[in-house]
């Protein structure tokens, strides 16, 4: 994808590791079967995050020696968007995260959706949208790609993400192809690249098909709830029954949060999960018996942070 003028270019890391032309190739299924990605897996590489070198005096050329990609990291924020513009209408997002402290920018649905849950999700622990580019060198050929997305799960798990719509979104070969080899770089940096779609990023369907997921419900509520300010006794209270570690049910944590006001209790839970502080299943709808679990804080190093 190509970025809009002005896009400002921040660090840069290399990867060093062998060429990717000497690559065996094998066959990852994407649904529907007909769409195949194609995976450049060297078997006597082995994945390392100390694969990823940063750029601090020179810039050698991608191709050089055995630097085969480099990757270049965007500074959102001000005006500058790497999104492709193709014409039509569609929808573009922006929002300030409380989690990175950076600016989310995006288009589409389903990258919203995923922003959205990104941010408010306790298993995620750090992400950006649109995060950069990648330049790599195969063949002789350098190819660039944009990825979509990168996430830190809590078991410090990095995933690359792509967003499409449908499987059909990968019926162009050439385009495949490319996909293959990102997904070989990540392999190599210790990540994993993945392919969302949008039954994917939803969620589950609702027993009512007209109805959104209970994700999507979920997630919008729990975004509008982040920012939200909490009394010092709301505060006190819920740190108090988060530090005993016990699961507890959503309706007896509102009576211990909030006596006398049922919607502010619901409210104050929303901005915990929203924060963090509280885990549970976002594909299921919110009742008074659902269970709530204290999140335990990822205490470890964001790996796209470079």
């Amino acid at each position: 994808m190509a970025a809009t003028p002005g896009t400002r270019r921040g660090p840069a890391a290399d990867l060093t590791v062998g060429m990717l032309s000497n690559a065996v190739t094998r066959s990852h299924g994407i649904r529907p079967a007909y769409n195949l990605i194609p995976y450049r897996t060297d078997p006597g590489q082995r994945p390392s995050p100390r694969r990823l070198r940063r750029v601090v005096d020179q810039w050698l050329p991608v191709g050089h020696a055995n630097l085969i990609a480099r990757i270049t990291l965007f500074q959102h924020g001000g005006h500058a968007r790497p999104v492709i513009t193709r014409g039509g209408k569609h929808l573009r997002f922006r929002f300030t995260s409380v989690v990175t402290g950076t600016t989310q920018i995006g288009e589409g649905f389903g990258e919203r959706m995923l922003a959205r849950y990104n941010e408010v999700a306790t298993r995620i622990h750090d992400y950006e949208c649109h995060p950069g580019e990648l330049a790599i060198s195969r063949n002789g050929r350098i190819q660039t790609y944009r990825p979509d997305g990168i996430r830190v799960l809590d078991d410090g798990t990095i995933e690359l993400i792509e967003v499409k719509r449908t499987p059909d979104d990968l019926s162009d070969e050439e385009y495949r192809e490319i996909l293959g080899v990102v997904a070989e770089v990540a392999r190599l940096c210790g990540w994993t690249f993945r392919i969302l779609h949008l039954r994917d990023i939803m969620g589950p369907p609702a027993a009512n098909p007209r109805q959104v997921t209970p994700r999507v419900r979920n997630v919008d509520t729990l975004f509008d709830r982040r920012t939200m300010y909490l009394t010092p006794q709301e505060q006190r209270t819920a740190d108090r029954i988060i530090g005993r570690g016990d699961p507890i049910e959503w309706g007896d944590l509102r009576d211990q949060l909030a006596p006398r006001d049922a919607l502010q209790g619901d409210a104050v839970i929303e901005r915990l999960l929203a924060r963090g502080r509280l885990s549970t299943d976002l594909d299921v709808p919110f009742r008074t018996d659902t269970a709530l679990v204290p999140a335990i804080p990822f205490t470890g190093r964001s790996g796209i942070r470079l």
